[in-house]
């Protein structure tokens, strides 16, 4: 009856969202290992709920299993949990400590009638066990010491384990925040331990006691812990004591939709900061996972925890996808404000220090080409690498012939003799004149030039570059280039190709070649349009009409295309983390010497004086397939489409509507998220 009154009180309670004690949530991991990603989600939903109704987040470490305790596991999760931003209130509550409590409570339920002690032994046990796998049942303890009278002796030399009494009867139900009303047939709770001979208490009888203390009001956690929930409610009403609403949120799966492991990557938290994500980034990402509000993707911590609550959770697993989250970090380092940038990225690799002020110089030209703080040092190198630099494969090809040399060294004995102010702005007239005066294309120059520099041929601009490595540097890193004094580093080597008739095995394996376009399909679908996401931006160098970008499309390595765009979009609106419209199986083709293998869609007047990149819905995926609604077919092979020979039956009929969005043949160009758009240009052609 008891326990019928709180099921019922609980479950009104829960269903209006109130509650006759203030909110207090904990998170109470075991430390036997990391801080697992599954568990950082659990500790940032009790954070943001209890800050959400302005109540206390705690924090206890469950550390009765002394074989499995590991002080350094405990400092990692203390650590991560700091990272997360998931500060508690109050001490940490160590379950260890608190063994004589429980053990009172066993004590007092023995006197009441409410437990008592069992005396089977080890064997006795199996024996029951293997009598039930041979009925095909399954194992329920029987209750063999249950109701001994008070004449029973204890055999000798057995130390007893304590057992509760649960009910026979009945069922146990509670109204459960996320997964709505749960019962269990009592019959299949028996009566499990609460005490272990040695006296320490199970995880059962010490979460129960432990919650009841810290008065605990609500318990989140992941949704493999249900099937605990109906006997600790059975302690709860032998105690009778008020039990927590509880809230059991789905388990975190891998793009395979398996339970996250390691096999799907990092899957401790601590990792994600030594792989150079940001905090706040993680948080949002976290918060996602089967909870929503609306359709909102990025949001701040204040906002989550405004709007925070168990009713907008999933009941259904969610998966972990490393690419959004690599794509959120993006935004948040961007967003960064730029001293604290330097701050953890200097935390992570020490090696930085040295080059503090040149790092803060140039971090709005690195922000836009890392998504992670890996990829800023990465982008940093032409700061930080020592001399002389190691040139990249390709970079070398315009560094070590001696034309490459001579321009180097005219170059050099230009600049030495320049003594006015040593910015971008400043030095770009320096190198185009240089240019004019040796008859030379503004390429010819700027290649030499970016190769010795900074041993790619990718980097922010070359007039930016020079300024932040500075007179001193840039002078001595072209004299090691005159002098031949670079190391160049081989690219890797390729695989062998398979066979002919192992590459036919292969392509049975995997369906097939793409399959040849439908004489008769709509010829729109012939093209394999996606949605790109930029990773990499950087002016052309021989060519001040044209961005070179890396686009990610889901393939196994991003697309390196070009596009005339320059003179309509800075590098602040056209940069890393936008997400694009791209045409993928055009044939490459190559754009003032750089070969470009792909198109990006945009919407333009008649005359081109103004273009504007179509627009990507929020919540649409990298490397999905933009589709028409009614029209089907697969698209021709990847790499292989001529423009002359489909673009120009397809161009003619995409346009945007009156309502700015793309469509072809009057009919709307859609994603998983909805239809593709232009910010202002109504009825224009898309190209």
């Amino acid at each position: 009856l008891v326990l019928t009154l709180i099921t019922i009180v609980s479950g009104i309670m829960a269903a209006s969202g109130a509650s006759s004690r203030p909110v207090v949530t904990r998170f109470a991991p075991s430390p036997t290992g990391y801080l697992h990603i599954g568990g950082g989600r659990t500790a940032l939903f009790s954070y943001l709920y209890a800050r959400h109704h302005g109540g206390k987040f705690r924090l206890r470490i469950e550390d009765t299993d002394a074989e499995r305790h590991d002080e350094d596991a405990l400092n990692a999760i203390v650590k991560g949990m700091a990272w997360l931003g998931c500060e508690h209130d109050g001490e940490i509550v160590r379950q260890s400590q608190r063994k004589a409590r429980h053990q009172e409570v066993a004590n007092k339920l023995i006197a009441e009638g409410k437990a008592y002690k069992c005396y089977c032994s080890k064997e006795e046990l199996e024996a029951m066990r293997a009598e039930a796998d041979a009925k095909k049942e399954p194992f329920r303890y029987p209750g063999t010491y249950r109701n001994v009278g008070p004449d029973f002796v204890p055999p000798a030399g057995v130390e007893p384990v304590v057992r509760i009494k649960t009910d026979e009867e009945g069922s146990t139900k509670w109204d459960d925040k996320v997964q709505g009303t749960i019962e269990f047939p009592n019959k299949d709770v028996d009566d499990f331990i609460i005490l272990r001979a040695d006296g320490s208490p199970t995880y059962l009888l010490a979460v129960v006691v432990d919650d009841h203390d810290m008065e605990i009001s609500d318990v989140i956690r992941g949704s493999d812990h249900i099937s605990n929930t109906p006997r600790q409610l059975q302690i709860y009403k032998a105690c009778g004591w008020e039990p927590p609403f509880f809230g059991h949120i789905p388990l975190i799966h891998g793009m395979d939709g398996q339970k996250l492991s390691k096999r799907h990557g990092a899957t401790g938290v601590e990792q994600y900061e030594a792989l150079g994500y940001l905090p706040e980034a993680m948080r949002n990402y976290l918060a996602r996972l089967s909870w929503s509000h609306g359709n909102d993707e990025i949001f701040s911590t204040e906002q989550a925890i405004e709007w925070f609550d168990l009713a907008q959770c999933s009941k259904s697993a969610s998966c972990f996808d490393f690419d959004k989250l690599k794509d959120l970090n993006a935004h948040y380092v961007k967003e960064c404000d730029n001293d604290r940038l330097y701050n953890l990225a200097s935390k992570i690799f020490p090696e930085l220090a040295p080059f503090e002020a040149k790092l803060k110089q140039a971090v709005e030209m690195l922000k836009p080409r890392a998504k992670t703080l890996v990829e800023y040092k990465e982008a940093a190198e032409f700061i930080t690498g020592k001399r002389p630099l190691t040139l990249e494969a390709a970079a070398a090809k315009n560094v070590v012939n001696d034309k490459a040399k001579q321009v180097i060294a005219d170059v050099k004995e230009a600049l030495a003799a320049y003594d006015g102010p040593w910015d971008a702005e400043s030095l770009e007239p320096v190198i185009t004149k240089f240019a004019e005066a040796k008859g030379l294309k503004l390429g010819q120059v700027a290649q030499p030039l970016r190769g010795a520099l900074t041993g790619s041929t990718a980097s922010p601009g070359i007039y930016e570059v020079m300024w932040v490595v500075g007179k001193e540097d840039v002078l001595g890193r072209l004299d090691d280039a005159i002098q031949g004094l670079n190391v160049v580093k081989e690219p890797p080597a390729k695989a062998a190709a398979p066979p002919k008739e192992e590459k036919k095995k292969e392509e049975k394996k995997k369906g097939g070649a793409p399959a040849a376009a439908a004489a008769d399909q709509p010829e729109f679908t012939k093209l394999d349009i996606k949605i790109g996401l930029l990773t990499k931006t950087w002016h052309h160098p021989d060519s001040d009409k044209l961005w070179c970008e890396e686009i990610d499309v889901g393939e196994e390595n991003p697309r390196q295309v070009c596009s005339g765009l320059r003179a309509h979009y800075e590098a602040d609106k056209f940069c890393a983390g936008r997400k694009v419209v791209v045409v993928c199986n055009l044939k490459p083709a190559k754009m003032a010497g750089f070969e470009s293998a792909g198109m990006v869609l945009c919407a333009a007047n008649e005359d081109h004086s103004k273009v504007e990149l179509l627009e990507v819905p929020e919540g649409a995926k990298v490397g999905e397939r933009v589709y028409i609604e009614g029209l089907s077919g697969e698209p021709l092979a990847p790499n292989q489409v001529a423009k002359k020979s489909v673009l120009k039956y397809v161009l003619p009929d995409l346009k945007t509507d009156g309502s700015c969005v793309a469509c072809w043949q009057g009919k709307p160009i859609l994603t998983s998220a909805g239809p593709i758009k232009s910010l202002t240009m109504a009825e224009s052609p898309v190209g």
